[in-house]
This record gives structure tokens, sequence and C-alpha cells, in this order.
């Protein structure tokens, strides 16, 4: 092998139905690179330690089982593993997620072509816990993304599907973290780029989704993200548009659980935080909500249109 070295991190716990069919679809992928692949099994007790150790003896030392005595939780199983990462390049996947045929050879040939870039990601397949397929995951299409538009527009960028260079990996791995802060952190180091194709399969709501059962923590969480970013690398007007956009998401989120006490908490966190004054904050809140309904009304009258030829629309999970 003379290719680069690909490590490929893979967190899991309790996961037996998804986690073959996971490391089948990384260490099944052809590319022109030595693929590595460390598993953080978080001290499983449902028998995916059993399904990881008759993989390791299929794929030999390819596959690295990392096994917990005890659970150390999401974000400390997932920064061992990444600490522990060697090679030129890595991929983090969730493991109940998976990859599609030529992911990574497709990734590799658009870093290599693209010396600037810090990272790439794909668009992903949403399938439920069956596998029985709901959509996609956004609608970005091929685009290049910089620091400052990730922070207006908020994260839409699949985690399971990302490639980036280890050498821009380091320095965020202490402290609790969801994704966007670590799409953030990469988009310091260079631009990231996005194959609309989706390449990757995202489970929607499995047992264990932190979004599902810890809605308020992974809130709190988007929020430090945003203030990770140095205010000396973005304008007011981004760094605006980027709490707002969060508010909007706030929003949203108070209006389908009727949770009004949240939107009036987090309304206050913002304003605070506001470069802009609060007729102008209103007024962005208030145009990136229309855009936003309009957006689903669109797609509601696109999937209607679709029944009625006999075309099948796909639902969007994060539209932008």
């Amino acid at each position: 092998m003379t290719g680069p070295t690909i490590c490929v991190c893979v967190v899991t716990y309790n996961q037996r139905d998804y986690i073959e069919h996971c490391l089948r679809s990384i260490l099944d992928q052809v590319v022109d690179a030595e693929v590595r692949v460390l598993v953080g099994d978080d001290g499983s007790t449902d028998g995916t330690s059993d399904i990881i150790q008759m993989l390791v003896a299929e794929y030999g030392p390819r596959l690295l089982h990392l096994r917990r005595e005890q659970n150390l939780g999401p974000f400390p199983n997932l920064r061992d593993l990444l600490m522990r990462a060697e090679g030129e390049f890595i991929a983090r996947v969730d493991g109940d997620d998976y990859w599609l045929p030529g992911k990574l050879a497709r990734q590799l040939a658009y870093l290599q072509r693209h010396p600037d870039c810090s990272a790439v990601y794909t668009n992903a397949l949403t399938v439920d816990e069956y596998g029985q397929p709901l959509g996609v995951f956004n609608d970005l299409g091929d685009v290049r993304l910089d620091l400052a538009t990730l922070l207006r527009r908020g994260n839409a960028l699949n985690n399971s599907s990302v490639l980036y260079r280890a050498c821009h990996g380091t320095g965020w791995h202490a402290g609790e973290q969801i994704d966007y802060q670590i799409h953030l952190w990469l988009a310091r180091h260079g631009w990231l780029g996005h194959i609309g194709e989706p390449l990757a399969g995202y489970r929607v709501s499995t047992h264990g989704s932190l979004v599902l059962s810890a809605n308020e923590r992974v809130r709190a969480l988007y929020w430090q993200a945003i203030q990770s970013v140095p205010r000396s690398l973005v304008t007011d007007a981004d760094y605006a548009r980027g709490i707002t956009d969060f508010l909007r998401r706030v929003c949203l989120r108070a209006a389908r659980t009727r949770d009004w006490p949240l939107l009036r908490r987090w309304a206050g966190v913002v304003y605070a935080d506001s470069p802009y004054g609060a007729l102008r904050t209103s007024l962005l809140l208030a145009g990136n909500l229309a855009r936003t309904l309009a957006r689903l009304a669109l797609a509601r009258l696109g999937r209607a249109m679709g029944r009625v030829v006999g075309r099948r629309v796909p639902a969007v999970l994060y539209p932008h």
C-alpha cells in the first residue's frame, strides 16, 4: 500500500442491530489508502462487543476493538479515539450510521485536489431504525463553506460523513461538545467541502440519540459551539446572524412543543449577546423565520405535487 493512511473513529454503545453494517460499510470501501478503524465500544451489554470481535477475526489488524470496561459516555469515548488516531486523514462515524460504496475514494480525491480544503463532508440518506428510507440529510448540494458562512447558516453537516486532515484535528478534544463545534473548528483551518450526493446513511431517532434524550443539553452545547468561534475571525454581522439562526431553531422547537418558557429563556440570552440592538435583532429573526416557513411550505407543496404525479420527493431533514 503506497497511499495515505485513513483512520476511522467509530463510537458505539449497545448498537448490536447496526454495528456490523456500519463496520463492514467502512472496511469494504475501495480506496487507494490504508484504512484503519478504531472502535470505541463504550461498555456495551447487548452483544455489540461479540459482533465486533467476530469482525476483528475476519478483518484482522485493520480493525481495533477498544472495549471500555465501564461506560465513559459519548464525549470521553470519542476523545480517546481521536487521541489514538494516526494517519494523514481522519473520519468519524456513529455506530448506527453507515457509508455507501465509493464514499471514501471520492472524498480522498477531493482533499488531494484541494490542498486548502480542511475537511470534506457528503450528504446522507436518512433512514429509520429499521433501515426504511425517509429522505436525505440536507439540501446543500455541492458547495464550499467558510467559517463565516457556517456560523451564519448554522449546522446542516452530517458528522458521520466527514473526512478531514489530521493536522487540523487537534486542539478541540477537551470537554463536552457537539459536532457543530468541531465543524467550526475545522473551518478555522480552511474551507469545508460538501458533496451533494448522499454517500452515507444516517439513522434518525434511534435508541441512545442525544438529541432525543437530552435536547436541552444539546441546545446548550450548540450555544457553546457558537461561542467557541473567536470574534476576531468573523464580523459583527456574521455573529449576529449566527446567534439569530440559533434563536430561530429555539423558536421552532418552542412552537412544536408549546414550551414558551424555553423561548423566553434563550431569547434573553441571545438579545443580551447580540452586537445589534433589540430592533435590528428582531428584524433579523423575523426574516429568518419567514424564510424558514416559506421553505417548509414549498417543501410540503412539492411533496404533495409529487404524490399527484406519482413521483416521490424526498424529505429533507435539515433544509437550507
